[in-house]
């Protein structure tokens, strides 16, 4: 009879410890979605947001993957999908869709359309919105297999409160697609190695091939899963893990991979066949296109567009990509421009509970008897952060997201296992990263932390996508509303519509221009992108450096008073 009561006490405690559980994680999800759901209404596209739309759109409406080649298409599609109900009008007989032009043909999708552009980009936005959502509990769920509920809780926590995923995580762009799927194929991977079950293998090729579709970045994967069957084979002996099983395994996942972006591409992946040839679209000149140029050669291989793309983005990273770090500026980047971002980027509880989990992670221990999930944990971000800082693009901490979420689930599984003094410490530290995401709200893109100054000081450090993609259009034109200015010289770094969103203006006066600032009788506003040089001419603004601005909208978009009666 005692033993039964015991039994029944445990169960019903077991059934509470999972209500806990879910309960937290439909709360801590609930606030993520919701500050995503309230900036992303306050807010104007993005700079690459129409262009992604109307691709994706584009793609499930005629099969024509012309527009946007060099992004792979899931997060598009995905977006795409969310306006079939609405079924917008697609340009299809302008010189845009003609010449392929993504920037042009997004800007007429999006604005000229008979479906309002704020009811599209919402919508569009939404798919990405559930994406993150979807990946937090994915994160809390594995974290919890790993190292119990409460580590799960504090690895969503702290996945809920970062500003950088709540900022990425409502825009239509692949990089939290990204994210999402090279956490995932990871851990499907990870799965394969322990159980060993086909279907898992199945499963693994299945979310591998979603990572490469998601963003061509995810190729850094296919050497990391291969590192990661040695490492655990090390650790198992020759027996368990075979060289046999090895090239079964990776052949298995490889195909899988490839049907799975051949489907994706849908049409294109059979239109290709009677189009040009790889060789003769790739750019030999990088190693990458070297590679498919030759294999493209001897297999006699079409010009699929994933393919060409993987050489587009190769040569992209040839040729670099105009980016400013700290007031310089250059097309090469810097090895160090990413370790900067993540110092000024990252949350500070965040880097206090990283220091605080190293701390007490760091014992001596026989590498053979590390639990497999740990260096599952490490190993990809790792490369990954590698694999960044060797770029010549160098454009945001939104290519710095997908080492996140393994991050978070190391902090929580660190602490998991310490002291409890430990966990009261990190536990403080959790709700100093509510207080630092609180404080930015609804403004996430600009988030700075506060030993880098906060967002005020962010344009000392970075600019572009790290602070301004021209998301403050509208909260622009809500000040100059409130505060009676009709007109407006601006300079604006965005593809938002002026005539949409009705703006009076004129162009801002540039310092090669003289005459026209002396003219200049208006409210000024520019881009802090603009302002700082970056894509316009490094001192095309510089004379406005010289003065106060009397407002900042979102920290991306500075105002000043440029009225005679003011100069006075």
């Amino acid at each position: 009879m005692l033993r039964r009561f015991r039994e029944r006490l445990n169960a019903a405690a077991g059934r509470g410890r999972r209500c806990w559980f879910w309960a937290a994680v439909v709360v801590l999800l609930g606030a993520m979605g919701a500050a995503q759901v309230t900036s992303a209404l306050q807010e104007t596209q993005i700079w690459d947001e129409a262009i992604h739309i109307a691709a994706g759109y584009s793609y499930l409406k005629t099969g024509d993957y012309r527009l946007n080649r060099e992004h792979p298409p899931l997060a598009k599609l995905l977006s795409g999908a969310m306006l079939l109900p609405l079924d917008p009008e697609l340009p299809l007989d302008s010189e845009a869709w003609k010449k392929a032009d993504g920037v042009e043909f997004g800007d007429l999708f999006l604005y000229k359309n008979r479906v309002d552009p704020e009811t599209m980009l919402f919508r569009a936005r939404a798919a990405i919105m559930a994406l993150t959502l979807a990946l937090g509990l994915a994160l809390a769920l594995w974290t919890r297999q790993k190292f119990g509920p409460a580590a799960g809780i504090a690895a969503l926590f702290l996945f809920a409160f970062d500003p950088n995923l709540i900022a990425h995580g409502h825009y239509v762009t692949s990089d939290v697609a990204a994210t999402a799927f090279i956490f995932l194929a990871t851990l499907a991977w990870e799965r394969y190695l322990q159980t060993q079950r086909r279907r898992d293998l199945v499963v693994s090729g299945i979310v591998l091939g979603l990572a490469l579709i998601s963003k061509f970045s995810a190729i850094f994967l296919v050497p990391v899963l291969a590192v990661l069957y040695w490492l655990r084979r090390w650790q198992l002996g020759p027996g368990r893990l075979s060289l046999r099983r090895f090239a079964a395994a990776t052949a298995t996942v490889g195909a899988i991979s490839i049907a799975v972006i051949a489907l994706a591409y849908g049409p294109e992946s059979i239109r290709c066949w009677s189009g040009p040839k790889l060789r003769q679209v790739v750019d030999p000149s990088t190693l990458i296109g070297k590679v498919l140029f030759q294999t493209g050669k001897r297999l006699g291989l079409p010009a699929h567009p994933y393919l060409a793309g993987i050489s587009d983005l190769a040569f992209h990273n040839k040729v670099g990509h105009e980016a400013y770090l700290m007031g310089m500026q250059s097309r090469e980047g810097w090895w160090y421009y990413f370790p900067v971002v993540f110092a000024v980027k990252t949350s500070l509880s965040v880097i206090a509970l990283l220091v605080l989990s190293i701390a007490i992670a760091l014992r001596p221990a026989n590498p053979r008897k590390i639990p497999f999930h740990w260096i599952v944990l490490l190993l990809p971000p790792l490369v990954y952060f590698a694999f960044c800082m060797g770029s010549n693009i160098n454009i945001g901490v939104r290519h710095l997201l997908p080492i996140y979420p393994f991050l978070y689930a190391a902090i929580a599984g660190a602490i998991a296992g310490a002291a409890r003094r430990w966990r009261i410490l990190s536990a403080a530290l959790m709700l100093v990263l509510v207080i630092e995401s609180a404080s930015i709200h609804p403004h996430y893109l600009a988030f700075f932390n506060a030993a880098a100054g906060g967002p005020e000081n962010g344009p000392n450090y970075l600019v572009d996508s790290n602070l301004d993609w021209g998301q403050d259009l509208k909260n622009l034109k809500n000040y100059l509303d409130r505060n009676g200015f009709d007109k407006v010289c601006i300079s604006y770094f965005g593809r938002s519509s002026m005539e949409y969103y009705r703006f009076e203006y004129t162009d801002l006066p540039r310092t090669d221009e003289p005459k026209r600032q002396a003219e200049a009788d208006c409210i000024g506003a520019i881009s802090v992108t603009s302002l700082h040089g970056v894509y316009v001419g490094k001192n095309a603004y510089s004379w406005l450096l010289e003065r106060k601005p009397i407002a900042k909208i979102g920290y991306s978009i500075y105002v000043y008073d440029l009225r005679k009666q003011a100069l006075k």
